[in-house]
């Protein structure tokens, strides 16, 4: 295991330091997580699971540990730096939303979206959290940072690190909940997370703000994106919707003040700008990947975006907002 993640990581049951012994991670305290295909998975049973991924994850691993024959995906050994992972071309428009369902088998490259942070030229320690199959994580490693990426699916994340060793991007990746980071306190200079918490009931939310707080250095950034109840197009699927909380894996819709409020008391001085219009995931670097109708979605929300960063009333109806905030939760 790299000596940066065992570091770093600490039991995310009790904080405790952890050890490698053998093919497992234990603390002192007796919890012991097992490392698959070299990727540490530090999760645990809570029945307030925030995804099947959490209880498929876990099924697996009890059967790796009563010995069964699991089929556990292995690194690509030669992959042509043109070629497509299996599973991204499967998973893609359940990753980057409804509008890339055309390009689902026929994807011709990784859709890498633009990371609206600035590069790190001393390569600052990143978390992606959610991070799936490594988009961000990725786009994060081309700007120069040193990346951690962490989500509950060990099937995704096998997939991030055979496709970071196919681009040649030094990306490390962890199984974890973003509930109860598996991390030591002020481990990261910068944390990031798009289309995630959005998923999370809003307690769920909260408690994961908080544990970016902690993991999260003080003084420094958090970039968050989430879906907004005052957006065009969500506004439209949540009254379709009932107007209901949402259950499950649905989206919660928060209020432009509602996400002010709690990011500033979670985190800190806090500040949004506009993501996307009409859509989540209109990210105009993918507009060559999509139908020209499209496009046409993708070349509007970017406008708007513009316009937002001069006419700031126009982010109360943008889908998709980002929040970045100073950590001083712990100051």
């Amino acid at each position: 295991m790299e000596s940066l993640l065992l570091d770093i990581l600490r039991c995310p049951q009790d904080a405790e330091r952890v050890t490698l012994d053998g093919d497992h991670l234990e603390c002192p305290n007796g919890h012991r997580y097992l490392i698959v295909d070299g990727i540490p998975v530090m999760l645990f049973d809570d029945k307030d699971a925030t995804h099947a991924y959490i209880k498929k994850t876990l099924d697996k691993v009890a059967r790796i540990e009563n010995g069964e024959q699991v089929e556990i995906v292995v690194p690509i050994k030669e992959n042509k730096a043109d070629e497509i992972d299996e599973y991204v071309a499967g998973i893609l428009p359940y990753t980057c939303g409804n509008m890339y369902f055309p390009a689902q088998r026929g994807i011709s490259r990784y859709p890498f979206p633009e990371l609206r942070m600035p590069d790190s030229p001393t390569g600052e320690l990143f978390l992606d959290i959610g991070c799936n199959w490594g988009r961000w994580s990725i786009a994060a490693a081309k700007k120069g940072y040193r990346v951690v990426g962490i989500d509950p699916s060990l099937k995704a994340v096998q997939s991030a690190r055979r496709i970071a060793r196919q681009l040649n991007e030094n990306c490390l990746f962890v199984v974890g909940d973003a509930r109860c980071l598996p991390f030591t306190t002020n481990a990261f200079d910068t944390v990031f997370s798009f289309g995630v918490f959005q998923h999370f009931s809003k307690e769920n939310t909260r408690i994961a703000l908080d544990e970016i707080a902690r993991v999260l250095k003080p003084n420094q950034s958090a970039l968050v994106q989430m879906a907004t109840s005052t957006g065009i197009r969500c506004r439209q699927n949540w009254r379709r919707r009932g107007y209901t909380e949402g259950e499950q894996f649905e989206v919660r819709y928060w209020s432009p003040s509602e996400l002010m409020e709690t990011w500033e008391t979670k985190l800190g001085k806090t500040e949004m700008f506009a993501d996307s219009y009409f859509s989540l995931c209109a990210h105009r670097s993918d507009a060559d990947l999509m139908p020209f109708r499209f496009r046409l979605v993708v070349y509007s929300s970017d406008l708007l975006r513009r316009i937002s960063q001069r006419f700031k009333p126009l982010i109360k109806v943008a889908d998709g907002v980002y929040l970045r905030s100073i950590n001083n939760a712990r100051s």
